[in-house]
This record gives C-alpha cells, structure tokens and sequence, in this order.
C-alpha cells in the first residue's frame, strides 16, 4: 500500500461537516453503520470507526492527514518527521544502529512498525526519566 495523503478542505462548510463526525460517538446499539450511495449499510468495526473519527477530527482542526500500512517502508526524511527530529539526527541513529533499516540501491529505507516501536521506546525512557527526577524532588523536599 503506497501512503494516503489527505489535505484539510479549504471552504468552511465542509470542516463544519468533518466538525460533526469528529464528535461522533460509538452509541450502545450495535456498531456504527457506513451507508453508500444506493443505501446499502455496512457495519464499521469499532476500530475503524475511531479512526475515521480522529481524521476528521485532524482535518477539521486544518491538519493533513497521512495513512500508511505498517508494513510501510518510511524514507529517512518521513521517519524524522514522524518522531520530531532532524533528518541528520535520525541518520547518526541509524549509523549507530539504533533504529533498524535497509537499504534499497544506495537509499535508506525503514519500517513503520520500527519507527513506531522506537518512539514508544523513547517515550517509555523519557516517562522513567521523569518519575525519577519528580523522586529526587520530593526526596529533597522541593515539591511544595
């Protein structure tokens, strides 16, 4: 699967309509239904319907929205984006073999499903940081 790129609409009515869908919720009757044009309905995982709810929501609020499959092979640029950093910090990641890839002719490619586990990694060791030094403060005493 190549990557989907959707962009915000431009005219206010149709972020009003993606408004609307962004604050759906999953009722207690069954599974959300997705008509078609002659009237057809099928039942939408539940899932899925999140999903089409938090990109209009992203659609809404002006932001592209871009879907890939996990499988996805990312572009070293693409990657960096997806974490929040530079490209050259994400190639010193790769020349240090913190992130997995291979390569294709003379380009680097990754997995998504790598890029993912590497930002959970890095999240997971930023939260312990975190509990550590709110330790040390109430150990000192400073938390008031």
């Amino acid at each position: 699967m190549h990557p989907t790129t959707m962009e915000p609409p431009k005219n206010k009515q149709a972020r009003a309509e993606l408004g609307r869908i962004a604050e759906l919720h999953a009722g207690k009757r069954g599974l959300p239904r997705l008509v078609d044009g002659s009237g057809q309905t099928i039942p939408l995982p539940g899932d899925l319907f999140q999903l089409l709810v938090q990109v209009a929501g992203e659609l809404r609020s002006g932001n592209s929205v871009v879907i890939l499959s996990a499988e996805d092979e990312m572009t070293p640029q693409t990657a960096a984006d997806f974490l929040g950093m530079s490209r050259q910090f994400l190639m010193r990641l790769l020349n240090k073999a913190e992130l997995p890839f291979h390569k294709v002719g003379a380009h680097r490619r990754l997995l998504r499903k790598d890029v993912e586990a590497y930002a959970r990694k890095r999240a997971a060791q930023r939260s312990a940081r975190l509990e550590r030094l709110r330790d040390k403060i109430q150990a000192a005493g400073l938390d008031d």
